[in-house]
């Protein structure tokens, strides 16, 4: 029996965000879909939990249950695939080492494995992440994917960076074909955290504030660029054992982007007086922690991570000249796009 003239692309985490985006873009490019995720996320949506197995259905994907947690179940995801965007992850600031090592490290190990067996393998393209370079200084920006060292500086990143190691690894090995893509903020419809939240709760405010001096810089990137950069990679040479920042043109500052979101929803923005920005991180990472031991004597959780205060007032400049230099052209390449038609779909969403 021959194989389809379609190619085979197998996306895991496919029930999530991102991995709704990349079903719709090899959709949109003809692909067959090979969708894997924990079985109980295909159920139903969950806006909550940012599940969304109707996009799947919608788009006619074969779903095939896995779990990275038990390796067993990843055997059947690989056969015949052309491709595997690799997608699926922990991502949880406060998980336990074990717990990111066994789904990230572990997981994408054995995913490997049996991908290795396909002889109709291609290409495999993995989401690393944009902060594993930790908190640069100053002088270290722009960050770049081939001289700006990794540097993560919590768990979930270092399992990430780990996750990068292990590819390249195997590249070097076993021979295996990769690309990594490390994301910035992203945003788009369907999202519920990270991009989501900042976009949100800001369009929600009815009278915004941000000091003068908050001029350090959010790094965006829309989820449709992030997968349509994934698919035009895979096929290309150039792209093969590369790392890419996806990360788009525009360098809004916290001020700019709060006052942009303001006058798109109606809303008042005042701009205050300049503040001490590193006396007021330490402040709030201070509150935080007694929050947190408050937390652990009382056993009320409280949805506070210490890591996201850590960027405040930090500055984050990505390159994105490596992806361009590809000939990869932006479907959003000013964030304010994108934020806007984003905003757009949770209006009519009833989101916001």
């Amino acid at each position: 029996m021959s194989k389809p003239s379609k190619p085979l692309s197998l996306v895991t985490g496919a029930c999530g965000f991102m991995g709704t985006h990349m079903v719709e873009v090899l959709a949109e490019a003809g692909h067959q879909i090979r969708a894997t995720d924990l079985a109980e996320t295909y159920q139903a949506d969950d806006r909550k939990r940012g599940r969304f197995p109707s996009v799947l259905n919608k788009l006619g994907a074969e779903f095939v249950p896995s779990d990275l947690a038990r390796p067993e179940t990843l055997a059947p995801l690989v056969k015949d695939v052309d491709y595997i965007f690799h997608i699926a992850s922990v991502f949880n600031y406060t998980a336990p080492w074990h717990v990111l090592k066994k789904v990230n490290v572990d997981g994408t190990r054995a995913l490997f494995d049996y991908a290795l067996e396909q002889k109709s393998l291609q290409r495999v393209v993995v989401w690393g992440a944009g902060g594993v370079y930790g908190l640069p200084d100053p002088e270290d920006l722009p960050l770049c994917e081939d001289t700006s060292p990794p540097a993560p500086c919590n768990n979930y990143l270092k399992s990430k960076w780990r996750e990068e190691y292990l590819t390249m690894q195997y590249g070097r090995e076993k021979g295996l074909k990769w690309t990594i893509l490390r994301p910035t903020t992203v945003y788009g419809p369907r999202a519920v955290y990270g991009g989501g939240v900042l976009i949100m709760s800001a369009a929600k405010m009815k009278v915004a504030a941000m000091p003068r001096n908050f001029t350090s810089r959010i790094p965006f990137i829309h989820a449709h660029d992030v997968c349509a950069a994934a698919l035009y990679l895979a096929d290309r040479k150039d792209a093969e054992n590369q790392i890419f920042n996806t990360n788009d043109d525009s360098q809004m500052t916290n001020v700019e982007y709060f006052r942009y979101v303001a006058e798109l929803m109606g809303h008042k923005f005042i701009e205050l007086p300049a503040v001490p920005v590193d006396g007021l991180r330490s402040f709030a990472l201070g509150a935080v922690d007694l929050v947190n031991m408050f937390s652990k004597v009382t056993h009320i959780p409280i949805p506070i991570e210490r890591d996201p205060i850590e960027y405040i007032g930090r500055d984050f400049v990505y390159s994105n000249e490596k992806l361009k230099k590809t000939g990869y052209k932006f479907i959003y390449a000013d964030a304010r796009d994108g934020i806007r038609d984003t905003i757009r779909w949770y209006q009519q969403e009833g989101w916001i």
